[in-house]
């Protein structure tokens, strides 16, 4: 394994939530899930997101959704009697509510745009309280699904299941790598103030452009690479095609400057990848929350380091506001906190 690999190795060991933690998860997710197919009408339930993908770094919380056979609510949806989503998603929420406070007295429920979320309020051991998010969804006339879109309210055409199995399908080899090139990818986008991508348009970039030849490292590149190219062109397509582009977080322009600066990091570190100090300055300037840059650095990176640490050799004399440099127009600044006595000017 080379340098590169071996630190992106350790990026992915730090973001890794624990296998209790997953085990938990997935066990709240499927006590959600047997709740809903038993709902009337209810054809099937399926997992998704990133715990179904396997590519969950912190983002432990669950997804998942129940089929609803639209020929048992001839009313429902575009295909039926145009009736919309949001009393239907009451009903399943209450549903829920009566077979979940049996055994979880606390637990809440909400609903977002798409989803009920349900929050347990009984923490795991790690501190944390995972939600499952659970989607009513209605069988279509042709293929794919409609999901709810509470916001209208109305329902959109989506294939969640599509998603799920295009990321889980073999070469087993092929998933595992691909799994991790999104985790590395959802940590990366993750370190800005204000992310430039949701996790699921980082997945459909995976999808595009991740093959079977591929390492991590020289995946991750590759990733980098067509993820800047691909979003000069247009927005990135749903995998399964059904749903419209994907929306950005960001302006596009910026998002493309982030992946292009990435993309040089990576190759930087693979064409340098038997010289422990380039790499490391490579990607502490690609990863500035995950990896130490060299000592005695003269990188960007090395640089905000030793102001994090008031470190003399960095000259300061005074309250500094720095930022790392790959932060594009779209910055997170550091405030540097100016050593007693000093003034910023």
């Amino acid at each position: 394994m080379g340098i590169t690999a071996t630190i992106l190795d350790d990026i992915l060991r730090d973001t890794a939530p624990s296998d209790e933690t997953l085990d938990a998860v997935r066990e709240r997710r499927e006590e959600v899930l047997g709740i809903a197919a038993c709902f009337p009408g209810a054809s099937r339930t399926y997992a998704s997101g990133s715990i179904a993908h396997r590519t969950a770094n912190d983002d432990t919380d669950a997804d998942g959704g129940v089929v609803l056979d639209r020929r048992c609510y001839p009313d429902l949806g575009p295909d039926g009697g145009g009736e919309g989503p949001a009393e239907i998603v009451e009903d399943m929420r209450a549903y829920l509510r009566d077979a979940l406070k049996v055994n979880h007295p606390d637990v809440a429920f909400r609903l977002s745009k798409r989803a009920i979320r349900v929050t347990y309020k009984e923490s795991l051991a790690d501190g944390t309280d995972p939600t499952v998010d659970l989607i009513v969804a209605l069988t279509r006339k042709d293929w794919a699904l409609w999901i709810p879109n509470l916001n209208r309210p109305g329902w959109d055409a989506s294939d969640p299941e599509c998603h799920t199995r295009l990321m889980t399908a073999e070469p087993a080899t092929l998933r595992r790598t691909r799994a991790k090139i999104v985790r590395l990818a959802k940590a990366w986008n993750k370190q800005y103030a204000q992310p430039g991508m949701c996790a699921f348009n980082l997945t459909a970039l995976a999808l595009a452009c991740i093959t079977e030849r591929m390492g991590v490292a020289t995946g991750l590149a590759e990733f980098f690479t067509y993820a800047a190219n691909d979003l000069k062109k247009r927005l990135t397509p749903d995998p399964a095609g059904v749903s419209p582009p994907i929306k950005l977080l960001i302006d596009r322009d910026p998002m493309v400057s982030r992946l292009d600066q990435a993309s040089q990091l990576m190759e930087k570190a693979l064409a340098h990848d038997d010289d422990e100090k380039i790499v490391r300055e490579a990607l502490a300037d690609l990863y500035w929350e995950y990896v130490e840059p060299p000592a005695e650095s003269a990188s960007k990176a090395a640089y905000a380091q030793a102001l994090r640490q008031g470190n003399a050799r960095a000259g300061i004399s005074g309250g500094l506001v720095i930022s790392t440099p790959k932060m594009g127009s779209c910055t997170r600044t550091q405030r540097i906190i100016p050593a007693r006595g000093n003034r910023v000017q």
